[in-house]
């Protein structure tokens, strides 16, 4: 008889090791994207809401992010979604990346302080305009 490690951990170790560097990564540099691109994605301001629920500043974490409110519910989907009719889980998935998206844009649009585009602060750019300079002059 196989014992848990080797019927669900050793199978998964990549996807465990990946998940633990990205959580690594994340809360040392913080959102990759706007790390290496200068450009927030529609998740920016997530964990900063979440903390000022905990500490029941619902209004701050509402101009964090709006849609931390609903976070408990895509997670309960989430987890009851083998239960769930495929066709259900789909709509709904549907529907909250619908919601991100329309507040993405209009926090973008509306020139939001927690959501921006500015390549210049990308890792990217500025390797760019580092190897420009180093091979130009």
């Amino acid at each position: 008889m196989k014992t848990f490690f080797e019927n669900r951990v050793k199978p998964n170790i990549g996807n465990i090791l990946g998940l633990i560097a990205l959580v690594c990564f994340y809360l040392i540099v913080g959102c990759p994207l706007r790390c290496f691109f200068g450009i927030c994605c529609p998740g920016c301001g997530m964990t900063r809401a979440c903390f000022s629920i905990l500490k029941f500043d619902f209004v701050g974490a509402f101009n964090y992010h709006p849609l931390v409110f609903i976070m408990p519910i895509c997670a309960i989907v989430f987890l009851v979604r083998k239960k769930l009719p495929k066709k259900l889980f789909n709509t709904l998935t549907l529907i909250a990346v619908i919601l991100f998206i329309c507040v993405y844009v209009y926090r973008l649009l509306s020139n939001s302080e927690y959501v921006y585009i500015d390549p210049s602060q990308g890792l990217v750019y500025k390797l760019f305009n580092y190897i420009k300079t180093f091979i130009g002059g």
